[in-house]
């Protein structure tokens, strides 16, 4: 009898103490991580915090719906490689009404090349938002961003090119004006007129990942 429980008991004993002991380490791996998307939050923008900053540090700066104009654009800097995900913006009620759009532009401005261009519609009611192609930003490296209506894109009212900025007074700037390491460092207004150089700073909004 015993010999038959060591020919044949035994190996299954051990076997089954085995499975037990190894089993257990086998399950207990770590998953591999999930891969998150970067995000694009709309909420409390760099931007956002410069426009507001800004207008708090000088109570006679307004904050207006001005320059008829076809361009209004500024130019800034990031202390960090950024990525760009979306562009916010808010339209004319009468260019939205008719379906035109704004031409939004990102130019290297050391090699003036477009790095980004699209023509967009944007609501009137408030600041709204478009998705576009990632766009790479290089640390310290300067860059313009601009809103742009073509000659005769504007419903045949000048009036229509109309944008929102925090204006300074004649006798005061704000620039440069930064905050989180974004940096804007001076604007310009022209087209039909102008330019119109570090008058204030339109609110063309800039979101990162």
């Amino acid at each position: 009898m015993k010999k038959i429980f060591i020919k044949i008991g035994l190996p299954i004993t051990l076997l089954v103490v085995a499975t037990f002991i190894v089993g257990p380490s086998c399950g207990s791996s770590v998953p591999d991580p999930v891969a998150t998307t970067p995000t694009c939050s709309t909420t409390n923008t760099l931007f956002q915090q410069v426009f507001a900053a800004t207008a708090t540090a000088n109570p006679t700066f307004q904050d207006i719906s001005t320059m008829d104009l076809l361009t209004h654009e500024y130019t800034f800097n990031v202390n960090a490689n950024k990525t760009i995900c979306s562009i916010g913006y808010q339209g004319n009620a009468t260019l939205f009404a008719s379906n035109l759009p704004y031409t939004i532009e990102i130019v290297n401005t050391a090699t003036n090349t477009v790095i980004y261009t699209g023509n967009h519609v944007f609501g009137s009611s408030a600041t709204s938002y478009v998705s576009i192609t990632p766009v790479n930003l290089i640390a310290n490296q300067s860059y313009t961003i601009r809103r742009t209506l073509p000659t005769g894109g504007y419903g045949g009212n000048i009036g229509n090119t109309i944008g929102r900025i925090l204006r300074f007074t004649s006798s005061s700037t704000g620039f440069p004006a930064s905050s989180g390491g974004f940096t804007i460092t001076s604007s310009n207004f022209y087209g039909t007129g102008g330019p119109v150089l570090n008058i204030g700073i339109p609110y063309i909004d800039i979101v990162f990942q």
